[in-house]
């Protein structure tokens, strides 16, 4: 296998989903190869940081500096030796609100200092997820234009697994789905994109898709997603197969199954 196969099979060696077979070819480049090893690697520590997000915990110095700096108010406060020049309780009144202010003090330069490490650190993984996300995204564009379609098969299952994929994985599946040369890819295709129908483009297409397709099976796929989510835009362009005498009868079937519920 060549470097640029194998780099599309880097998120899948990392995530731990090839099969026997791609992973002996796999590993058996990356032994060999030092560009692709080195690729996987800066691949595994992306994805690692991200994962492996480390636990935050006190600094150990400012618990020590406060039991220092209280211990020492205590010492004041029952020090025989010290002779006031007030009353007892006034002077240990104030005492008092000096600890307080002491505590109050460190307590709140902890919170202020760890609010601010906090927003630096979720600002920094928030950083390294969106490229993350960029960089399966960018790989998976360039699997679905892969020439075997075994390939364009899997990435556009991989694709369906995105929470929120970017314009561009929907185009590419849009594209598949109106124009790819294999039927299975057709369908894999709108089943992906049924499962981001919240988005206006995605039912748009798969409603553009059902006036435009002539095959019989992906015809039923099609009517069966738009039922399910209930496109009711979809009714003109299911009454115009019921209509047509060129339409299967058993698509016709599927049409009337569907069509009362979306009228």
């Amino acid at each position: 296998m060549n470097c640029k196969k194998i780099e599309h099979q880097l998120i899948d060696y990392v995530d731990g989903n090839l099969d026997k077979e791609m992973l002996k070819k796999v590993e058996a480049h990356l032994k060999d190869c030092k560009s692709c090893s080195k690729a996987l690697q800066e691949l595994q520590t992306v994805f690692e940081t991200i994962d492996n997000e480390p636990q935050e915990l006190p600094d150990k110095s400012l618990q020590i500096n406060f039991e220092k700096m209280l211990q020492k108010e205590k010492t004041v406060l029952n020090d025989p030796k010290i002779v006031s020049l007030h009353k007892k309780t006034k002077t240990r009144w104030k005492t008092g609100i000096q600890i307080a202010a002491t505590i109050a003090l460190v307590v709140s330069a902890y919170f202020y200092g760890k609010l601010e490490n906090n927003e630096s650190f979720s600002q920094e993984m928030a950083v390294l997820e969106k490229e993350k996300t960029q960089m399966k995204q960018t790989m998976t564009i360039s699997l679905i234009e892969n020439e075997s379609a075994s390939k364009r098969l899997q990435a556009v299952n991989y694709a369906e697994e995105f929470e929120k994929p970017g314009n561009e994985i929907l185009t590419a599946l849009i594209n598949k789905m109106h124009y790819d040369d294999h039927i299975n890819v057709r369908l894999a295709a709108a089943e992906a994109l049924a499962k981001f129908s919240d988005s206006e483009m995605v039912r748009k297409a798969l409603i553009n898709a059902l006036d435009m397709e002539q095959d019989p099976g992906m015809q039923i796929e099609l009517i069966q997603i738009l039922v399910s989510i209930q496109e009711k835009r979809a009714v003109p362009a299911m009454e115009k197969l019921l209509h047509n005498e060129e339409t299967p009868n058993y698509v016709k079937d599927q049409v009337k199954v569907g069509l009362p519920n979306l009228i």
